[in-house]
């Protein structure tokens, strides 16, 4: 077996690392992120992928839950996007004619009413 250079360095930083605790451990995987390869089936919580497509976290989300994020997964209360993918399908702006028609017309409201019944009740009609 051929020793490689810094080995006995990184044997010493993990064996430092398995002591250190669990905050510390969150703060170095956080630095080395943006150093990992995006592996294709890689899945991001709504900050990352808002960052990534310079959205806010919320905005995402909503896009999510109307289903113009392909891809994307809800896991327990939080929703997970592909790495991979940056694609959004557009709104749709108008609907169908055919779904005007089915809805019931409606009649315009009048304000006055509220004071005709007041004013009736009271007797000064």
């Amino acid at each position: 077996m051929t020793s490689r250079p810094g080995t006995p360095l990184l044997a010493a930083v993990l064996a430092e690392l398995d002591g250190a605790d669990e905050s510390l451990k969150r703060e170095l995987a956080s630095q080395l992120r943006p150093f990992l390869a995006d592996h294709p089936g890689r899945l991001l919580d709504a900050g990352e992928k808002a960052q990534q497509l310079g959205l806010h976290p919320d905005t995402l989300v909503r896009m999510a839950r109307a289903g113009r994020i392909p891809g994307a997964k809800k896991v327990g209360r939080e929703w997970r996007f592909p790495a991979d993918r940056s694609d959004v399908r557009p709104v749709a702006t108008q609907t169908p004619a055919s779904s005007r028609l089915l809805e019931p017309a409606r009649a315009p409201r009048r304000r006055d009413v509220g004071r005709a019944s007041v004013a009736a009740i009271r007797g000064r009609s």
